[in-house]
C-alpha cells in the first residue's frame, strides 16, 4: 500500500510539472482549493464515469430499468437552484468588479476576481455533479441518448475546468458560465417539472429550448473572439483553443440537430427526448 502511494505521489508530481511546464504558473489565489492542486483526482473521476458506463450498461442488460422518479426530480430541482445560485452571483460579482464584456483581464478587479473564481469553482464542481445525467440514462436503459456527443462534452468539460481554475479562474472565463447557468435553469426546471403530467401545459418554454441553446454557442464564440481582435491581457491560446473547442460542440450539435429534424419529418414527432436539450448540449 505504501508503494503505491508513493508511485502516485511519483506520478502526481510528474504530470503537475508537465502541466505547469505547458501552461505556465498556476493563479495562486486558487491554490488549496478542493481537487484543484492535483489533476489525479480528476482525471480518475473521469475514468470512474467512462467505466460505469460500460460496466453498468453490461449489469442492466438482464434487468429492468429503474423509475428513479422522485430520484430525478429532486436531482433537477438541486441543478436548478445551484445554477440559479452561480447565475446570480456571477452577474453580481462581475458587475462589482466592473467588468468589460468585450475583453476581462485576470488580474484588475481585486477582490472581485476572487469572488468570481469562486463560483466557477462550484461551475467545476456541478461538472462532476453532472455525470450522473449519464447514469441516470444508464439506469433507466436509455441507451440510446448515451450518444458520443453526450458523453464526449461530459468528459471533457471537467476536465477542461479543472484547467479553467488552475490557470484562468475568473476575468473573460466568467461568460460562458453565466449563459449556461441561466440555460440550465429553463432546461432542469422543465424537466424537473415535467414529470408531473398536471404541469405540463404550464410549461411554454420547452419549444424554445434548442433555440436558446444554438444562441449560447453563437454569444459564447462571439464573446471569445471579441478578446481576440481586441486584446486585454487574457491568455491567447486560451481564447483560441476554447473557440477551437466550442467548433467541435457546434458541429456536433448541427449534426444531432439535423439528424432530429429528419426524424421529425419522418416520423412526425415534436417533441424532443430529455437528453435531446439537457445533458447533451451544456457548454461552459
Amino acid at each position: 500500500m505504501h508503494l503505491v502511494q508513493e508511485q502516485l505521489k511519483a506520478l502526481d508530481d510528474e504530470i503537475n510539472a508537465f502541466l505547469d511546464n505547458m501552461f505556465g504558473p498556476r493563479d495562486s489565489r486558487v491554490r488549496g482549493w478542493f481537487l484543484l492542486d492535483s489533476y489525479l483526482p480528476t482525471f480518475f473521476l473521469t475514468v470512474a464515469y467512462l467505466l460505469s458506463i460500460w460496466l453498468g450498461n453490461k449489469s442492466m442488460k438482464n434487468r429492468p430499468a429503474l423509475s428513479l422518479r422522485g430520484i430525478l426530480t429532486l436531482y433537477n430541482l438541486g441543478i436548478t437552484l445551484l445554477s440559479a445560485y452561480m447565475l446570480a452571483e456571477l452577474i453580481l460579482s462581475s458587475w462589482e468588479g466592473g467588468y468589460n464584456l468585450q475583453c476581462q483581464d485576470l488580474a484588475s478587479a481585486g477582490d472581485a476576481d476572487v469572488r468570481v473564481a469562486k463560483v466557477l469553482w462550484w461551475y467545476y464542481f456541478s461538472k462532476l455533479v453532472e455525470f450522473l445525467d449519464t447514469i441516470f440514462f444508464v439506469l433507466r436503459k436509455k441507451t440510446s441518448q448515451i450518444t458520443f456527443l453526450h458523453v464526449y462534452h461530459h468528459a471533457s468539460m471537467f476536465n477542461i475546468w479543472w484547467c479553467v481554475l488552475n490557470w484562468i479562474p475568473c476575468g473573460q472565463s466568467f461568460f460562458g458560465p453565466t449563459l449556461n447557468s441561466f440555460i440550465h435553469i429553463l432546461m432542469y426546471s422543465y424537466y424537473g417539472l415535467s414529470v408531473f403530467p398536471s404541469m405540463h401545459k404550464y410549461l411554454w418554454w420547452k419549444k424554445y429550448l434548442t433555440q436558446a441553446q444554438l444562441v449560447q454557442f453563437v454569444l459564447t464564440i462571439t464573446h471569445t473572439m471579441s478578446a481576440v481582435v481586441k486584446p486585454c491581457g487574457f491568455p491567447f491560446g486560451c481564447l483560441i483553443f476554447q473557440s477551437s473547442y466550442m467548433m467541435t460542440l457546434v458541429i456536433l450539435f448541427l449534426n444531432f440537430y439535423v439528424q432530429v429534424r429528419e426524424l421529425q419529418i419522418v416520423c412526425g414527432k415534436t417533441d424532443y427526448q430529455q437528453a435531446s436539450t439537457t445533458t447533451i448540449f451544456k457548454w461552459k
